[in-house]
């Protein structure tokens, strides 16, 4: 793949093809821009695949490509969730959270991990 551009169309058909086959229901794949801190993950899952509960080690977005996923998280204040369709992009919460596929979905994760935390 190019270093500068990306097909998500494309990489959106691959990597659902890969979930629905996969034992743990996902499928993914970094995307390398080149660049130093910033990092885009595209994942893909098929319906209750996800990601188990974990932490955010900085600031990061999703944006769904395809499908619907429930995004989940508690605060001071409770449980929350958020119901992420195609063409929503949604700020990942501080905190614990983990991401659920209601359907066959693709979702596209950018990061930037703060000074003292992990890769997501």
């Amino acid at each position: 793949m190019d270093p500068v551009a990306h097909d998500l169309d494309r990489l959106a058909d691959h990597l659902l093809e890969q979930a629905l086959s996969a034992p743990d229901k996902r499928a993914t794949l970094k995307l390398d821009l080149g660049q130093s801190t910033l990092r885009h993950l595209a994942m893909a899952f098929d319906t209750g695949g996800g990601l188990p509960e974990h932490g955010n080690p900085g600031e990061a977005t999703l944006r769904v490509l395809r499908g619907r996923v429930r995004l989940s998280w508690a605060s001071e204040k409770g449980d929350h969730a958020i119901e992420a369709q195609p063409g929503m992009l949604v700020r990942i919460p501080d905190g614990t959270h983990r991401v659920e596929a209601l359907e066959p979905s693709v979702m596209l994760l950018t990061a930037v991990s703060l000074p003292g935390g992990h890769a997501h």
